[in-house]
């Protein structure tokens, strides 16, 4: 966004967090992300808007209670709007900017507009938080309904990321948003097996990288994968080596606590082969066992009778 308004406007523009939202209520917070933007020696509270929840006369009530924390103008950021949106939004005088697009400052005499796009963000494979947001569907033996919220808690990944997300399964028409109540809520958009069929040609190798480590307690309590998760699954003798997997968040804040070795040349180490994952490999672990779908993405095409009836049996229930 800043970039955006410094090349538009010609000016410098900064933004910095906005510290007080910590102590806003929860109905000022919830889905919601504060900031200050400086603009023309003009300072703003921007709101940017994370979920698709957002109801404009819900807003308007609550300005008079935001006003009692912070006294700047206040502008809401969108990632999109309709023209419907954004014609509510000017007739009520509300400040707001969707980068890249539109802005709309009547405080400073700014208006401008470009045309409206489809922002289509789907390619020609599943982003790693697209797949992983489809996985927790693929799943999900409750319930085949939850909130944008619901899926960024149970997934532990920000608001934002489930919002592009979901956005680019709904492009493949494999998620959809649907009214259920006030609320909106994400659900399939087909029966289990057909959305695995539909979403078959998108999906990608969940493994980022290969190495091999020291093998040390931090890596065995990790979930088991490749050629060893071939071995126990199919009841056999196992590999030479253990073979875990390790998000790419976690593999970052550890790196520097593990000890890369090469095997051909190492023969006094026992050693793990590491896979950085692109998304958390624990979240859907059949026991000890990473799932096992992503298990034969990660395998590159080649194939095993066990996994696939595995994943067969999984559609099918």
């Amino acid at each position: 966004m800043e970039s955006y308004l410094k090349n538009t406007l010609g000016m410098k523009a900064d933004i910095t967090i906005w510290n007080n939202s910590e102590s806003l209520p929860d109905e000022l917070r919830d889905g919601r992300a504060y900031s200050v933007l400086e603009i023309c020696g003009v300072k703003c509270l921007v709101i940017s808007i994370m979920t698709d929840d957002f109801q404009l006369s819900s807003y308007l009530k609550q300005q008079k209670a935001l006003e009692q924390y912070c006294d700047y103008p206040f502008v809401l950021c969108f990632d999109r709007i309709n023209s419907y949106q954004r014609k509510c939004l000017i007739e009520n005088l509300q400040s707001f900017i969707v980068p890249e697009n539109q802005l709309y400052m009547p405080f400073l005499g700014i208006a401008l507009q470009e045309h409206f796009k489809a922002s289509t963000i789907a390619g020609k494979q599943l982003t790693a938080m697209a797949q992983y947001i489809l996985l927790y569907f693929l799943y999900d033996e409750e319930s085949v309904y939850h909130s944008k919220l619901e899926i960024s808690q149970q997934l532990e990944i920000s608001l934002m990321n489930v919002t592009r997300g979901v956005q680019e399964l709904e492009e493949l028409e494999l998620l959809v948003t649907k009214k259920k109540g006030r609320s909106s809520m994400v659900t399939t958009a087909l029966p289990r097996k057909e959305l695995f069929e539909r979403a078959k040609p998108y999906l990608r190798n969940p493994v980022q990288k290969r190495l091999f480590v020291k093998e040390n307690e931090i890596l065995l309590a990790l979930p088991v994968t490749g050629q060893e998760a071939l071995c126990v699954v199919n009841d056999r003798r196992g590999t030479q080596h253990k073979v875990r997997a390790m998000e790419k968040r976690v593999f970052l804040d550890t790196s520097e606590r593990l000890q890369v070795v090469d095997p051909a040349w190492d023969t006094q180490v026992s050693y793990v082969e590491l896979e950085v994952w692109r998304y958390d490999p624990m979240r859907f672990t059949d026991g000890s066992i990473v799932d096992s779908i992503s298990l034969k993405l990660s395998l590159e095409g080649e194939s095993d009778k066990t996994v696939e009836m595995n994943i067969n049996k999984l559609l099918n229930s």
